[in-house]
């Protein structure tokens, strides 16, 4: 394996590479943060990171490699004197995989080495299948954004099992938040994954299915309510919408207007309006969502598709970037089609147009 160290001690260097070296690793030294990102660039099969070193923290080397795409998913074992349990619990929430305190031996080097790999190396291959199976997929970089809630909870529950002994039950509590949010997050993302696929299964397949009557107005409603609560804004939003009926399974309809109004609260501030209209104009029914946020250029919602995310290292964006791409499935399964437009004032405009029965 290729082994990057980041690590200022000359004494320390030596010592892991000859630990290393003698186990038939090959071995990479930064002397400091700046190097070690730069030298993480050339993809090493795990990194160890000292926390204190001169020109940034551990912490700061370990977000800035995990906001690097083809880094996201690599091992990343701190290297410190003493780790407290917040020490542990921030590490943990930022990604990391493992502490090893100083003064080390050559069997916890080994076997910390050994069982990141072990854990980490199984999800990477199946990730890897599923990626080259879709070629339109090949470029996305959802095997970070699936693999990053499990951090979280594989740190949360090592650290309880290192300490059940000695663990307090109020120390015990934010432990246990942090282990259902994460694995919240990794429900959310397996449930959007399966959802996106499902619909594209079902856009090969429509004339199998029988024809379904939604009530558009109603099944709009719900849709705005699952995501303004979800995002904490029920008072910014603004719905009007005339009764009518179109041609798809309510349910499905349901997450489409969910995925567009939460991608609008998402990019526009607290206290900013994001509107909902639906009219009927002939045979058709026309949807409007505006934001005054955060907007997209018109290359941009052009190159909108699957696993895409645009600006991802300002805006610092997690998911897996299927929110635009489920609603633009679900208006082509009721015969439709959406849009995207950017607004002139700032924000976005997303039109669904879809015929009426």
């Amino acid at each position: 394996m290729n082994i990057l160290i980041i690590e200022d001690e000359q004494p320390i260097q030596e010592t892991l590479r000859e630990i290393l070296e003698l186990n038939g690793h090959t071995v990479v030294i930064a002397n400091d943060g700046g190097t070690g990102i730069s030298l993480a660039e050339n993809l090493p099969d795990i990194i160890l990171c000292d926390i204190g070193l001169p020109d940034m923290d551990g912490y700061e080397v370990l977000g800035a490699i995990r906001r690097m795409p083809a880094c996201a998913d690599i091992p990343f074992i701190f290297l410190t004197a003493r780790v407290g349990r917040e020490d542990y619990r921030r590490g943990m929430s930022l990604g990391g995989d493992d502490y090893i305190t100083k003064p080390f031996s050559e069997e916890e080097i080994i076997e910390a080495i050994n069982a990141r790999i072990k854990r980490q190396q199984p999800l990477r291959e199946r990730i890897k299948g599923l990626i080259e199976e879709r070629q339109n997929v090949s470029g996305a970089r959802w095997s970070h954004e699936l693999l990053t809630p499990l951090h979280g909870v594989l740190g949360g529950l090592e650290l309880i099992e290192m300490e059940v002994d000695t663990i307090k039950p109020e120390e015990l509590k934010p432990l246990l938040g942090m282990i259902r949010v994460s694995a919240e997050q990794q429900l959310d993302l397996a449930q959007k994954l399966m959802f996106y696929y499902e619909l594209e299964h079902r856009k090969t397949t429509a004339k199998q299915h029988k024809v379904q009557h939604c009530d558009v107005a109603a099944a709009i409603a719900l849709g705005v309510k699952r995501a303004a609560s979800k995002q904490h804004r029920p008072n910014d939003m603004s719905v009007h919408c005339e009764p009518g009926q179109i041609s798809v399974f309510e349910g499905f309809f349901i997450t489409a207007i969910a995925e567009v109004v939460e991608n609008a609260l998402q990019f526009s501030k607290a206290g900013q309006p994001v509107s909902v209209t639906g009219v009927c104009r002939d045979d058709r029914y026309l949807i409007e969502i505006t934001n005054h946020g955060l907007g997209m250029t018109a290359e941009q919602c052009s190159g909108v598709a699957p696993f895409k995310q645009f600006n991802q290292k300002q805006l610092a964006q997690k998911g897996l970037g299927l929110g635009l791409s489920i609603a633009r499935s679900v208006a082509e399964l009721a015969g439709g089609h959406l849009t995207l437009q950017p607004m002139s004032e700032g924000g976005l405009l997303v039109r669904f147009d879809l015929p009426r029965i």
